[in-house]
């Protein structure tokens, strides 16, 4: 290889080629750029992206689709603005474009921001998050539960990258050991969107992987807009396997991270997703040294248990017992008295049949010797009269023999 640069190095000299520095190069830019009078335009539209301030100044990104240029408003200019530039405005800024040798890039040194509405993206991103809102992909019953204790950790980030790095040094350093199966994809650009969610359906598809974790570093908003894309979303959100997202820094929110199942703050939290060993076996040990005391404690609350919920069984055995022949015993004491109050009953009536009877024959038998006595009465006085008659007629009779006699011896 050393040969080869020095075969290449030799090669240009002798052609005697037009050789210069970065420096070089950027200050021509520059001085191309300032030269020039066709960029004049007045106002230059777009969205706000990655507002942040810097030693007083106001950096951020102005976007239009997938283009974007960086701007700039010093801090003496921030008092003289129709309108300070935050996240999901839509503005027109007037300014002059610079570039930065340093860097090679170009800035908009802004002088005025005209604020023009909602951000297009911002609409876009509150039209997807409706969506899935609408299928029920945000609600907290849809998520699943991170397992306590993956033995492999699926990986999807970009490869060599710091959030990779990141993520894995933080898995190790909480459980050193587990596994962990990286799938390497673009996590930003026109490929990411297919690249992330073939790397997702694959790590789905294996048995093995016991949760998935989707992380990338920070970036400007604009390079974390395929996270909030809706095919995305949807294909974390019908995973069998649970998944983890982890995407920015700790104040960037995605769709992305909404529907998964855990929100990671950054991929150096990628490591909750295992437990921590060293307290793992802390508590272990820990729970070794318990384990005498917790099983003598158990099996004598389990004794003390035991012997109530028997006490308390047999007394509601014997009390439903008691119950039941008190119940029985009133039963049988109310039939026994309805027994014998129907015999009693019984025995009334007949008495009172009996009496009626008896008061009814006494009635007849008084009727009767009433109509005796009437009888007898009537034959005693008809007796009487006959008696009488006969008294009489004798009377008469001796009256006449008497008077018989008296004329006879008068005679």
């Amino acid at each position: 290889m050393a040969n080869q640069d020095a075969s290449v190095s030799d090669d240009i000299e002798s052609h005697n080629s037009d050789i210069v520095t970065v420096e070089t190069v950027n200050n021509e830019i520059a001085d191309l750029l300032e030269q020039s009078h066709t960029i004049t335009h007045e106002y230059i539209v777009g969205d706000v992206s990655d507002c942040r301030t810097a030693n007083g100044h106001l950096h951020f990104d102005l976007v239009s689709g997938d283009a974007s240029i960086h701007c700039v408003i010093f801090s003496v200019q921030h008092q003289q603005l129709t309108a300070t530039p935050d996240e999901n405005m839509h503005v027109a800024v007037q300014g002059d474009i610079s570039y930065y040798e340093a860097r090679g890039s170009c800035s908009i040194i802004v002088t005025n921001v005209v604020h023009m509405g909602e951000s297009e993206y911002t609409q876009v991103y509150a039209e997807n998050k409706r969506l899935l809102a609408a299928d029920g992909l945000l609600a907290d019953s849809q998520k699943q539960s991170l397992p306590e204790l993956p033995e492999t950790v699926g990986l999807v980030t970009s490869a060599n990258s710091d959030a990779r790095i990141d993520a894995v040094t933080a898995i190790c350093n909480r459980y050193p050991g587990v596994d962990i199966n990286i799938h390497d994809s673009t996590v930003q650009g026109a490929g990411a969107i297919q690249e992330l969610i073939s790397g997702i359906s694959t790590l789905d598809s294996d048995t093995t992987v016991d949760v998935i974790i989707i992380t990338r570093g920070g970036g400007a908003d604009n390079t974390l807009r395929v996270f909030n894309e809706t095919p995305l979303c949807r294909v974390i959100a019908n995973t069998e396997t649970p998944v983890a997202v982890g995407i920015g820094h700790e104040d960037d929110q995605t769709l992305a991270g909404e529907v998964a199942d855990h929100r990671l703050m950054t991929p150096t939290h990628a490591g909750e997703v295992v437990p921590e060993r060293a307290q793992l076996n802390s508590e272990l040990t820990q729970l070794s040294h318990d384990l005498p005391t917790a099983y003598h404690t158990a099996l004598s609350d389990k004794l003390t248990t035991t012997a109530t919920a028997l006490n308390t069984a047999y007394q509601s055995a014997i009390s439903q017992q008691l119950q039941q022949l008190e119940t029985a015993l009133d039963h049988a004491a109310s039939r026994h008295f309805e027994t014998q109050l129907t015999e009693t009953q019984n025995r009334l009536h007949t008495a009172y049949q009996t009496l009626e009877q008896r008061k009814q024959h006494e009635q007849e038998l008084e009727q009767t010797a009433e109509e005796i006595r009437t009888e007898v009465t009537a034959q005693t006085e008809a007796e009487m009269v006959t008696q009488r008659r006969r008294y009489m007629f004798v009377i008469v009779l001796l009256i006449l023999i008497i008077i018989g006699l008296v004329v006879f011896n008068l005679v």
